[in-house]
């Protein structure tokens, strides 16, 4: 095998595996993305029952002064009672007052429907919270891998990407710039011969171009489809090209 073809078979090699990092790179912050949604739908829960909570504390205490200026009417129309003169008026003022403790006795019971309501909301709330906090633990958890396994992989980025810098060095630049043109237009640029074909593109090659191939290692030749490097493996060599009939 020519020399730049290893050279660069392994740098196809590097180059794949710096792929491979920057996609988990991108992907770490989406995946702490999906796991703190549900965060912001417990927190739009907790939000709900603090809301509610509050609003039925609103409508306690104007109850509860709602109440009070009943019982202070009731009391009034006590004294006024012994005011009267007429049957017709006393009767009027026992009218007020029993109206006065029916309002108090309805707004007693609505009072306590809404501490009914408080402690559900709270209670909802608690658990929701409870739940929040567990989510939460398990994020910063995978926060702290996240950024552990990005540092990891950074490093091993600048590492490859220092090796790949030093491969390409030495390779003859005729060479190197046709890696490159079909590796933007491949994605992968070395293929390895297989059975008397690319083993990229599959076409079969011209006989007399595997007895170049074989006959002249110390070239560089390109598929002649998909203008891919070529190479033989070595454990496969004679089997793969030798015997292969040439016209």
């Amino acid at each position: 095998m020519h020399k730049d073809v290893e050279t660069l078979l392994e740098a196809q090699g590097l180059e794949q595996r710096l792929k491979e990092l920057d996609a988990e790179i991108s992907s770490l912050p989406r995946r702490i993305t999906l796991l703190e949604a549900p965060l912001a739908a417990q927190q739009a829960e907790i939000d709900r029952a603090a809301a509610a909570t509050a609003m039925a504390q609103a409508e306690r205490r104007k109850i509860e002064s709602q109440i009070q200026d009943l019982k202070t009417r009731v009391a009034k129309s006590r004294n006024h009672s012994a005011e009267v003169k007429t049957n017709q008026e006393y009767k009027a003022v026992l009218d007020e007052i029993t109206y006065s403790e029916g309002e108090i006795s309805r707004c007693e019971e609505r009072i306590l429907q809404l501490m009914e309501e408080i402690e559900g909301h709270e209670a909802a709330a608690r658990e929701v919270e409870a739940k929040r906090a567990q989510i939460q633990a398990e994020v910063d958890a995978a926060k702290a891998e996240t950024r552990a396994r990005t540092d990891a992989d950074l490093a091993e980025k600048q590492r490859l990407q220092d090796q790949l810098g030093a491969l390409r060095q030495g390779i003859n630049p005729n060479t190197l710039r046709r890696y490159d043109r079909v590796a933007r237009l491949r994605g992968q640029a070395v293929a390895v011969l297989d059975q008397y074909a690319c083993g990229a593109c599959r076409v079969r090659l011209r006989p007399q171009f595997l007895q170049e191939i074989t006959s002249r290692p110390e070239e560089v030749f390109f598929c002649e489809t998909c203008g891919r490097l070529l190479y033989v493996a070595v454990a496969s060599s004679e089997a793969n090209v030798t015997t292969a009939p040439v016209a």
